[in-house]
């Protein structure tokens, strides 16, 4: 068979079958080939403050497509687990959503008040602020008043230091979309409220498209072959707050949240005078 055949036979067979899944490898392979675009002529402007759309998704608790407001967790259609990310998932106690156990969770944000990272941070009622420069997009987050730098023109280390936000690049694509292409994760902490785990493998590509001035969609692809099968997608909308980026109102404190845990999440105590199991409480 010829050359000039066997390109149009692949022709073809995409036609017919479509575009096959892109795996780990071919996804890791397409970010840091692809060209910064920040000097182009026309960069989608982000700038300002951003909060999630109730009207189009709202908040959700779980990163999967299928099952946001996390009813399945563990059994959702469009999470790719393997046996031991599965096993792990179902072994923690959420603090909120169907499975919510705030009295025995093991989330390591309010345990130890580590960062949320990336895609966590967007399941909380908190908005998140773009700064554009010529080399940088600075992420603020109002939720724990955490941010990232996102380096335009820029490459990842050969080997970087796992961070919790993990090591961010960025450019520009069509005149509307800012991808950040985010590697060097440590694996502490999870990808969302109900507690699917990642590893320190995790690759992350998100693209904030602008589709008007009050309008914000995130298209994002998770990537952790310690964790999942193959690549898969998940999406947030994003419109203009009402209300302006406050400073101090997420703050985590371990005080609060053990404070929080004796007075609230902890069973009652009986008080003097109390029947209990038959007996009065001296």
């Amino acid at each position: 068979m010829s050359r000039k055949q066997l390109y149009f036979l692949v022709l073809f067979s995409l036609f017919l079958f479509g575009s096959p899944a892109l795996t780990h490898q071919e996804l890791r392979a397409q970010a840091p080939a692809a060209k910064p675009q920040s000097s182009s002529a026309k960069i989608p402007d982000l700038s300002g403050d951003w909060a999630l759309d109730n009207k189009r998704g709202g908040i959700g608790q779980s990163i999967s497509l299928s099952d946001p407001g996390g009813k399945l967790r563990g059994k959702e259609t469009d999470i790719p687990y393997q046996p031991w990310a599965l096993q792990k998932t179902l072994s923690e106690f959420p603090p909120t959503g169907p499975d919510a156990r705030p009295d025995l969770t093991s989330d390591p944000y309010i345990a130890y008040c580590e960062p949320l990272g990336i895609l966590r941070v967007y399941m909380y009622p908190a908005r998140t602020r773009f700064v554009q420069t010529p080399d940088a997009v600075y992420v603020l987050h109002e939720q724990g008043e955490q941010f990232r730098v996102v380096r335009l023109n820029s490459k990842h280390p050969e080997d970087p230091d796992p961070q919790y936000w993990g090591d961010s690049i960025g450019w520009y694509e069509n005149g509307d979309t800012l991808v950040i292409d985010s590697v060097g994760f440590n694996d502490r902490s999870w990808l969302d409220q109900l507690g699917h785990p990642h590893t320190d493998k995790l690759h992350v590509i998100e693209r904030y498209k602008v589709v008007d001035s009050k309008t914000l969609e995130l298209d994002a692809t998770v990537d952790d072959p310690g964790a999942y099968t193959k690549p898969f997608p998940t999406h947030r909308n994003f419109t203009r707050p009402g209300v302006p980026f406050m400073q101090n109102p997420w703050v985590c404190s371990t005080r609060e949240n053990e404070h929080h845990a004796s007075e609230l999440t902890a069973p009652a105590k009986p008080v003097a005078g109390e029947e209990v199991n038959g007996q009065i409480v001296k």
